[in-house]
């Protein structure tokens, strides 16, 4: 028995070692660190905010690879992902992220779940390559207006290299996303959070329903699109929503129905 206790407890620590430090994957003259997990199709590809690291999912990511293969990432200069070349624009990001798929063997199309202001890459990345996605999942998204004037703020002193150089680059980006117009015709689901986070920019009350507004004219533009709203999650918690997990579970089974 205590054999079998310690073996247990090897293979636990193993898996958090596993978690904790993930394979540096080349991609165009540098690594990123990124994490595959499950099989099945279509694969899910998640992709994070500004300033969070592929940690941010790792509850995500354990429920769905029960139902698909799975790949969470660090963009450049997160973590223990390099630096990569400048501007870190939503164009570099989605190149990164083809060329990662790529390296991986990740057959696409793909299912994106975006998260934040990652749904700015990931909208740009969906328009570049519109027959590589099979499904979106907009996860509190943030759009044009949640960073309108934003650039003139200063990045946080605590924030990854690579979420500097990416608010840097953050009016291109804006703009590469104005222009990321149309998307394809995939399902499409968009996950709304209603409670205030207290931290920019879904600090108060008036920041929600302003976040809200923006998230329902996204809704307009896409056309068909499911939108589930969690009054009681804040842009932090909705993560860790079971209902949330469900929903994308969900979505995927509308994606193989819709898959030849």
């Amino acid at each position: 028995m205590l054999l079998a206790l310690a073996l247990v407890a090897a293979a636990l620590l193993w898996r958090a070692y596993l978690l904790s430090r993930p394979p540096l994957v080349p991609v165009g003259g540098y690594r990123l660190a990124a994490r595959l997990q499950g099989t099945g199709s279509p694969p899910v590809v998640f992709e994070s905010g500004f300033e969070d690291a592929m940690g941010l999912f790792a509850g995500l990511q354990e429920g769905i690879a029960e139902h698909a293969q799975t790949l969470v990432y660090d963009r450049a200069g997160y973590d223990r992902s390099d630096p990569g070349p400048q501007p870190r624009s939503a164009l570099a990001v989605a190149g990164d992220l083809r060329g990662l798929l790529a390296v991986l063997g990740i057959r696409p199309p793909v299912v994106l779940v975006c998260y934040s202001a990652g749904c700015l890459f990931t909208r740009v990345f969906a328009h570049e390559y519109p027959t590589e996605v099979a499904g979106i999942v907009f996860l509190d998204a943030a759009t044009e207006a949640t960073y309108a004037g934003a650039a003139q703020r200063p990045p946080q002193k605590d924030w990854p290299q690579g979420a500097r150089r990416e608010w840097a680059s953050l009016p291109a980006t804006l703009e590469e996303a104005r222009s990321a117009w149309p998307l394809p015709s995939v399902p499409y689901l968009i996950i709304t959070a209603m409670k205030p986070s207290g931290r920019w920019p879904t600090q108060s009350r008036k920041d929600m329903a302003g976040w809200l507004s923006a998230q329902q004219s996204l809704l307009g533009r896409l056309g068909g699109a499911t939108h589930i709203v969690f009054p009681q999650a804040s842009h932090t918690s909705v993560l860790g929503e079971k209902d949330v997990q469900k929903a994308i579970i969900e979505l995927l089974a509308r994606v193989n129905v819709r898959s030849p």
